[in-house]
């Protein structure tokens, strides 16, 4: 099997993944111990050594977790980052346009303002935290990413639900976006916290994570 791993060629129906880390062979060869038997060597030996290795940030528990939603992580991870093509981004990019945020008309689309400032935004959070048994407390976005980050410790119910909640939050306020900038869409407050609460208890139903106390039973049933 370690043989056909570094005989095999390339085909059409490998997956993404597969065909990059096929292609990496060469690197390895050329970079690592030219003179090795590299039918005895394994893949992660390779992956170990051509990737590049950074201490981990300290909010990556709260985006990659145990039974997260990809797609949800996927742009929790671009927010975080500052990787979304809000307007204020794009302005510095050079394009001319609208500066207002498009969810509620006021303030530079930024990704501050969309997600943390935004009064429809904000509306929607509450809710989230309030249906978790939270007080609502009025936050900018450095300052609920580090409350998120020193509160979302452990493998509690509670804990996995706002997991779930923040990410599908800050996915369903970035499709309103688009639906409203693209669509000319838009939706409720109401609307948004359901779909939220919709795919919380659609991923805790599948991975058999029970509602075990009266705090989460609001977020988890319809």
């Amino acid at each position: 099997m370690i043989a056909g791993f570094w005989e095999a060629e390339v085909r059409a129906h490998f997956s993404w993944i597969l065909k990059k880390f096929l292609k990496l062979r060469e690197v390895a060869r050329c970079m690592f111990l030219p003179s090795v038997d590299w039918n005895l060597v394994r893949d992660k030996w390779i992956w170990d050594k051509v990737r590049i290795c950074r201490d981990k940030v300290r909010w990556h528990k709260i985006i990659w977790f145990p039974a997260h939603i990809p797609k949800f992580s996927l742009i929790s991870w671009m927010a975080i980052l500052d990787r979304l093509s809000t307007k204020d981004r794009l302005i510095r990019f050079g394009l001319t346009m609208d500066a207002d945020c498009v969810v509620c008309g006021t303030g530079l689309e930024s990704r501050d303002h969309l997600f943390a400032d935004c009064p429809f935004s904000r509306e929607v959070w509450n809710a989230v935290l309030s249906s978790c048994g939270f007080r609502s407390v009025m936050l900018n976005w450095d300052d609920r990413l580090n409350w998120l980050i020193d509160n979302l410790r452990g493998n509690s119910l509670r804990v996995r639900i706002l997991k779930l909640a923040w990410t599908a939050f800050l996915y369903y306020i970035w499709e309103e976006r688009n639906y409203r900038s693209f669509r000319g869409l838009s939706r409720s407050v109401d609307c948004i916290v359901n779909r939220i609460r919709e795919s919380v208890k659609i991923k805790l139903y599948s991975h058999c994570m029970h509602r075990i106390d009266d705090v989460n039973r609001s977020l988890c049933i319809s």
